[in-house]
């Protein structure tokens, strides 16, 4: 069993999870895509994939590639409601938060290690999938906080631009987390270097998925 979050899971772990059966025709793998939070100590799975630090010490992390959430806001409502130019003016936004895994939802975090800063956002619109969450921004709804790898080619084609370009924000790298058992099946770590051998080229180009059209 692998699970994965609904949008990296259909966008990249999918189609990955399908070449490594090609290349292993006796293998069988199931794929569970879910909103929900990680719960690692039910062991639900063999392998999960986790955007962002996993909530559990325990399992064994490997991770599969870099990333980092980026504020980010159509041009049409930019010219609407202005450019936040400091965190703190982001209160004063249309935010749409993203409802996934546990934790404060709206409290969307700057800075590094060394300097960390937060601020707690508002807005009309939130969901627990990601590509929505997307295509309300596209469409002019307000500023998200989304994955890079998610929102990259929205970037480089003017779709959305991102908002404090000089603030940094923390790594949510994309890991790959396995039980913490003195033995890991070799189909396990095998799929788990196919992970990590393939999604950082995959996600260089990422996409909405191909069923969900951009919305303008």
């Amino acid at each position: 069993m692998v699970q994965a979050t609904l949008g990296l899971g259909r966008a990249h772990v999918a189609p990955l999870l399908g070449e490594f059966t090609a290349r292993h025709p006796r293998l069988n793998v199931q794929l569970r895509t879910t909103a929900l939070p990680l719960r690692p100590h039910r062991r639900e799975f063999d392998l999960a994939v986790h955007v962002g630090t996993p909530p559990d010490s325990s399992l064994r992390m490997r991770r599969l590639a870099e990333n980092r959430r980026v504020p980010c806001a159509a041009p049409s409502y930019l010219e609407r409601s202005g450019t936040p130019e400091r965190v703190e003016d982001l209160a004063d936004h249309d935010c749409i938060v993203l409802r996934e895994n546990e934790g404060d939802f709206a409290l969307w975090r700057f800075g590094d290690a060394g300097n960390p800063r937060q601020i707690r956002v508002h807005g009309r619109l939130s969901s627990n999938d990601g590509d929505i969450v997307t295509g309300w921004a596209l469409q002019g709804r307000g500023v998200i906080m989304r994955s890079e790898w998610q929102i990259r080619s929205h970037l480089q084609s003017g779709a959305l631009v991102r908002v404090l370009p000089g603030v940094p924000t923390p790594p949510a790298d994309i890991y790959a987390l396995l039980s913490d058992d003195v033995h890991v099946p070799r189909r396990i770590s095998e799929l788990a270097d196919h992970l990590a051998a393939r999604l950082p080229d995959r996600i260089a180009g990422s996409t909405l998925s191909p069923d969900l059209p951009e919305l303008r």
